[in-house]
């Protein structure tokens, strides 16, 4: 599998994981409306797919050719956790803790964590 195909398929696994994790957490949390539901999931795969595409990508892009995708792992990861733990966080707290902001930083955390392992833990082959 090369990069690009490796990229394709872990923007659409995500944008699958954070629908069905957008959509649990809705219905756990009494928003139980039918738009709501239909209508967020081009809205939630477009900006999931921006979101992985602006700030995962041009790490593993750069580092792809001189590092492994271990090393790559190890050397972005850990800080990209914390800045982004530490942004939703604050958003959250700033949001007064109302529940769908809550919903979806919770929601981008997850989904951003995952990808970053979806993309280095899936091995190339070209």
């Amino acid at each position: 599998m090369n990069v690009t195909t490796n990229i394709i398929y872990t923007l659409f696994k995500a944008s699958i994981l954070a629908v069905v994790i957008f959509w649990t957490l809705l219905l756990t949390e009494g928003f139980v409306n039918e738009f709501i539901l239909i209508g967020a999931i081009i809205p939630i795969s477009l900006v999931c797919s921006l979101t992985i595409l602006i700030t995962i990508v041009p790490f593993y892009t750069i580092e792809q050719t001189t590092l492994s995708n271990d090393k790559i792992f190890k050397k972005y990861f850990p800080y990209y956790a914390i800045v982004a733990f530490g942004i939703s966080a604050y958003y959250i707290i700033s949001s007064s803790f109302d529940e769908f902001v809550c919903l979806i930083f919770i929601t981008a955390f997850f989904i951003l964590m995952q990808s970053w392992v979806w993309i280095c833990k899936m091995p190339i082959k070209n």
